[in-house]
């Protein structure tokens, strides 16, 4: 792992944004989140298989809300700012870490690559 020793200044705000959102689901509800810097210049959020928010030039939230009892497919869905983000994508990692990965793996939960393609190409973050 790549430490980055910029300060918070120094950073592009979308990545700003993206670290605010890591800290508050760390800190406000014991998650665990990765941010990355893609190839192609945007930003997202691993938080868990299949639950990654990606940030457009905006510095809004995108994120597919997973297939639940409710919803028989999955949903793009946003928030503008990381603390609306942060509470509404903890209730999505509850729900996935309820289902054995299998369960979401065999079911076709996990297709967030796919589901970014088609968002790209229908409106473009």
């Amino acid at each position: 792992m790549t430490v980055d020793h910029r300060t918070p200044e120094a950073l592009p705000p979308v990545e700003l944004r993206a670290r605010e959102l890591a800290a508050l689901l760390a800190q406000s509800h014991n998650i665990p989140a990765d941010v990355h810097s893609l190839p192609s210049g945007k930003v997202v959020v691993s938080v868990y298989y299949g639950l990654v928010a990606r940030l457009d030039d905006a510095c809004r939230f995108w994120w597919v809300v997973p297939v639940s009892a409710e919803r028989d497919r999955p949903l793009w869905t946003s928030a503008a700012t990381p603390g609306a983000a942060a509470v509404r994508i903890a209730g999505h990692y509850e729900e996935l870490r309820a289902r054995p990965l299998v369960h979401l793996i065999r079911g076709g939960y996990l297709l967030t690559d796919v589901l970014m393609e088609h968002h790209e190409a229908a409106a473009p973050v």
